[in-house]
């Protein structure tokens, strides 16, 4: 596997840009993913706005910016279970976490067709009051990559601030993260229309959910069951016969 080339999931907001910037420190190219779920995702596009101010100031031979799906695989891990699994863990946090795990079993899935051996994203805790950011979900994410022989790091994770990540990107010479609405930059990443709902309270009224971390925890446990699956699925797949 290649120790001089990360991947990065990338939405060309602030927290994955700085993350790149952080990651370019440690590796000579970064491949930037964005997924598309493929339910009520928006402007995939604007995450170009991001990597070309990336590769303006690093060069282009420093990424590989690539824009895919993961419809398939949220499809497998969640939409046909959907509504057992609402009946079961009664929590609206499952559409969230199950796309997050969907971009994650893509990551792997990408990491071992392109011979990476680390992989990251822009988790910070900041935001650590969104299911997939806490604290005990990196954690189990991190072991579930592990299993596959792939680092899992989030490099601003614990950078503090907001306005420390503006000076760093500013220091880089890249100015521009769009206008900031609390917590996010509309303007520079994908819009999640179903997130955006879920996540109205906390975004406009600093009311953030409480999630039962057991619950958490349950539910990472049995869809990346499903998640390995189809990574087997997919290595098989690509194995010559």
């Amino acid at each position: 596997m290649s120790n001089n080339e990360a991947l990065l999931m990338y939405s060309g907001g602030l927290d994955s840009s700085a993350s790149a910037i952080i990651m370019l420190e440690q590796f000579e190219r970064l491949h930037l993913i964005t997924y598309s779920y493929g339910y009520g995702q928006l402007f995939l596009k604007w995450a170009r706005k991001g990597s070309n101010g990336l590769i303006e100031v690093f060069g282009p031979h420093r990424f590989i910016h690539v824009i895919t799906s993961v419809k398939d695989i949220f499809q497998r891990i969640f939409v046909r279970s959907a509504v057992r699994d609402y009946k079961d863990y009664k929590s609206r946090f499952i559409w969230c976490l199950a796309c997050k795990l969907s971009m994650h079993t893509a990551n792997i899935i990408y990491c071992l067709e392109h011979g990476l051996n680390t992989a990251s994203d822009g988790s910070s805790g900041e935001t650590a009051y969104y299911v997939e950011q806490m604290p005990q979900s990196i954690k189990a994410i991190r072991q579930f990559y592990r299993e596959f022989g792939i680092d899992f790091v989030t490099p601003v994770y614990n950078m503090g601030s907001r306005e420390a990540k503006l000076k760093l990107l500013a220091q880089k010479g890249i100015r521009s993260v769009g206008i900031a609405v609390r917590d996010r930059n509309p303007g520079t990443q994908p819009l999640c229309v179903v997130g955006n709902m879920i996540h109205f309270a906390s975004t406009f009224f600093d009311k953030h959910p409480s999630y039962n971390e057991e619950l958490v925890l349950r539910f990472i446990r049995e869809k990346t069951q499903i998640s390995k699956r189809i990574i087997e699925d997919r290595v098989k797949s690509d194995k010559p016969e």
